[in-house]
């Protein structure tokens, strides 16, 4: 019996994918069928969600037989962090990759308890002489899959052991993107070298399973991993680049001696997921995590992304359901994240339902019921123009309307008019 299980992880399949990574990432390679992959990746989610107590406890009972795993379960993201505190045995230096389980749910409650979390991905940028970010808004993407242009993604390291002669003093905390029932198999998808650098550097290294991650055997885990790269590509475009905080030398630790003290830690995550499962929710465990919904969302940039967060509209919407978001209401319901996703997970209306729920257990403020109303706030500008006019441009109104209705101050209000276009199509221009 193997002392772990395997460890496999997939990269853009061409050469020089990390140079490829940091300019364009485009690819003409033979055509593939769009919508025979999608078919099939939403075959393995729905078995994934339908079959999510089986599939958790089958991975259970086969991670057990691996004497050098060790397996958690937490119920939230505080237990977790509490695990991982404790399992670090002192060092509170950790190396986290870009998964939205690790940086949105676990990241927070990790600093709370004094870690150093460093995303290693982006010391990576420090590779490269000149980097030119070439992709800042979602509007400049280039549309690979309706040209055509898609990215294979092939398994280019394989981890069989905890044995390395490169272990440094610090913890690697690590969203896997799949993981296999039936053998415990790990999948992950990298797109520079940060994760196969912490898992052979890592003196801990800690596996972070959600349960929707869970699927049926290695041959699906695999499919999914590679989809999430297919789907995953464009979005990956719009918040690459340098950022300096997140970075850290972790290539200048000094190494230890031997495999003194190594662990892997396989950490199964719930933090409130099977409560969506009876509370409506359930399709978004149908969601792989490829970002492929935040490709076109039109308010992205200005959320979570600004904040460190790693944004899309699923995100946006688990957020608040898990209680670190308030309601969202910054989407504009323009229906892209549907169309975007290649699991077609309704997220628009899952965001409604979202929303009507909340306010009907708390009820709408002022501010809510104004902004909910603009007809209402319309005709008011109507039949007091042109006073109103002449008020909208004064400082004292603007600080007013930014204090009761949340409008920014420095925002450009409508002229209104006393005649209204109703009116005008009725003849009311006789009047």
């Amino acid at each position: 019996m193997a002392e772990i299980p395997s460890i496999l992880v997939l990269e853009p399949a061409a050469e020089q994918s990390q140079r490829r990574t940091a300019g364009i990432m485009v690819k003409k390679g033979p055509q593939l069928d769009l919508e025979s992959l999608k078919a099939h990746l939403r075959e393995i989610r729905q078995h994934s969600r339908d079959n999510h107590i089986s599939l958790l406890e089958e991975l259970k009972r086969n991670l057990d037989q691996y004497a050098g795993v060790k397996l958690a379960i937490a119920t939230d993201a505080k237990q977790a962090a509490s695990y991982i505190k404790q399992t670090a045995e002192g060092t509170d230096l950790a190396s986290i990759n870009k998964s939205s389980v690790v940086i949105n749910e676990l990241r927070p409650e990790l600093q709370a308890s004094g870690f150093k979390t460093y995303i290693r991905y982006f010391t990576e940028f420090k590779n490269f002489e000149k980097f030119e970010k070439k992709v800042e808004d979602y509007w400049a993407l280039p549309g690979m899959h309706e040209r055509g242009l898609v990215e294979s993604f092939d398994v280019r390291k394989t981890v069989t052991r905890l044995r390395s002669s490169e272990v440094r003093d610090f913890v690697a905390i690590l969203g896997v993107n799949a993981v296999s029932a039936e053998d415990g198999s790990v999948f992950f998808l990298q797109h520079m070298t940060n994760i196969s650098k912490d898992l052979e550097q890592a003196k801990k290294i800690i596996l972070v399973v959600s349960l929707e991650k869970v699927v049926k055997d290695r041959g699906a885990a695999l499919f999914q991993t590679r989809c999430m790269g297919i789907f995953g590509l464009e979005s990956i475009l719009l918040d690459l680049g340098p950022k300096e905080v997140e970075q850290y030398d972790f290539d200048s630790l000094p190494t230890l001696s031997g495999d003194q003290g190594r662990e892997l830690h396989i950490l199964i995550l719930d933090n409130g997921r099977k409560g969506l499962l009876k509370d409506g929710y359930k399709d978004l465990f149908l969601c792989l995590d490829c970002r492929a919904c935040a490709r076109q969302c039109p308010i992205g940039l200005h959320l979570l992304a600004n904040k460190g967060m790693v944004y899309s509209p699923k995100n946006y919407l688990l957020g608040f359901l898990q209680g670190w978001l308030p309601p969202a209401e910054a989407c504009v319901h323009c229906g892209r994240c549907q169309v975007e996703c290649p699991v077609e997970i309704d997220i628009p209306t899952l965001l409604w339902k979202g929303q009507f729920e909340y306010y009907a257990r708390h009820g709408r403020g002022l501010r809510k019921r104004l902004l909910d109303n603009p007809e209402l706030l319309a005709k008011l500008g109507s039949w007091t123009a042109p006073l109103a006019n002449w008020a909208k441009d004064r400082v004292i109104f603007k600080l007013i309307m930014q204090v009761v209705a949340g409008i920014h101050r420095q925002a450009r209000l409508p002229t209104f008019h006393r005649q209204t276009l109703r009116k005008w199509a009725k003849g009311g221009r006789r009047g």
